[in-house]
């Protein structure tokens, strides 16, 4: 029964990731929306590119600690499970290269270069999750 119950746990805790994931990939969307607010000048006036970086930065870390929890409890490390969920973080983090904090600026063709890499981690990482979970 013990086997069963650990078996239960490991997939309840997969959907959960799987949710957050889905979650996080929903507010990293949102701040590409609240960049283009940004350019057009429609957003909050104290709301700048460095602002929005500094809470991208936040929610980013936050979910690098739960993915880096849940790979540590099932063993994940050297896999492609671990390589895909890393290479979306890098993509993430890659996309904050192309902002001018200091001129409230951002370079569209490479963020949507970035986006467009964002997109294809994703989607990589979600494909090697339905490979984990069979």
């Amino acid at each position: 029964m013990n086997f069963m119950n650990a078996e239960r746990t490991h997939v309840l805790e997969t959907n959960v990731f799987v949710e957050r994931f889905l979650t996080y990939r929903d507010v990293f969307v949102e701040y590409f929306k609240t960049m283009n607010l940004i350019e057009r000048g429609e957003a909050l006036t104290y709301e700048t590119y460095s602002r929005l970086a500094d809470n991208y930065v936040y929610n980013i870390k936050r979910f690098i600690k739960l993915g880096n929890s849940y790979v540590s409890k099932y063993h994940l490390e050297n896999t492609k499970f671990y390589d895909s969920l890393n290479n979306y973080f890098v993509a993430l983090i890659d996309a904050l290269n192309y902002l001018d904090y200091e001129q409230n600026v951002v370079n569209k063709p490479q963020v949507a270069q970035a986006r467009a890499v964002i997109r294809d981690r994703e989607a990589n990482f979600m494909n090697e999750v339905q490979s984990y979970i069979g």
